[in-house]
């Protein structure tokens, strides 16, 4: 009985085929871990996109309306503090706000606003209210009702922190906010702020493009300011 071991044609063909095999799994592993990354760095880039229009959205919907200035690349505004409603008896303006302390003085910093039409207003036709006391069921600005430049319909007010304007700007592939960083891998964006009609109150149109990789995700949003003056 004679037994026949491999030829050396026969472990050449053994290696080369076994080689092939080897590089065909290694490929198609190579592949499947390639994919996995790039579904990872999408859903990343995702979850980022859908965090920022969240954070964007909510912010400018509770801001003091057409407290909004853009410059493309920026979009600056400042949130409500309080609000409530007001009226004006003799020289004076009272008012009443709902989410306070009745008990306890209003901090420093803080301006009362009524009907503004441009962002300036909140400068220039603003009321300084640091300090103030309820003191008989009511807050009170004495001997400034003839600076008024207008009255509200719904005689709304909105109190905001002067020093407090927020101010969100994309700059070298970032948003950032008052210049704290929010979002990067962003390749454009823009902000533009739409004064209300008639028939809305003010908008926010956001486009945002985010870049990973070579590929790009576009994003737009509109944002109504939910107040009105």
């Amino acid at each position: 009985m004679s037994s026949r071991g491999f030829t050396l044609v026969e472990m050449v063909l053994t290696l080369i085929v076994g080689s092939i095999l080897v590089l065909g799994i290694a490929g198609f592993v190579e592949l499947g871990t390639k994919g996995y990354a790039d579904s990872v760095d999408r859903q990343r880039i995702q979850t980022q996109a859908q965090f920022v229009l969240e954070k964007l959205s909510r912010e400018f919907r509770h801001a003091v309306p057409n407290s909004f200035s853009d410059s493309g690349n920026c979009l600056s505004f400042y949130p409500i503090v309080y609000s409530g409603f007001y009226a004006v008896e003799g020289n004076d303006i009272q008012f009443l706000i709902g989410n306070t302390n009745a008990t306890s003085p209003l901090a420093n910093g803080l301006s009362l606003v009524i009907n503004p039409s441009r962002q300036q207003d909140l400068v220039s036709d603003s009321f300084d209210v640091s300090g103030l006391t309820n003191g008989a069921g009511y807050f009170a600005v004495l001997n400034q009702a003839a600076s008024l430049e207008s009255n509200s319909i719904n005689r709304r007010h909105y109190i905001f922190n002067a020093n407090g304007r927020v101010e969100y700007c994309f700059t070298a592939g970032r948003i950032s906010r008052n210049g704290v960083q929010v979002a990067d891998s962003v390749s454009a964006a823009s902000f533009n702020y739409l004064e209300p009609t008639l028939q809305r109150g003010g908008l926010v149109h956001i486009k945002l493009t985010f870049t990973q990789n070579d590929e790009s995700s576009h994003y737009q949003q509109d944002v109504q300011v939910l107040n009105v003056p």
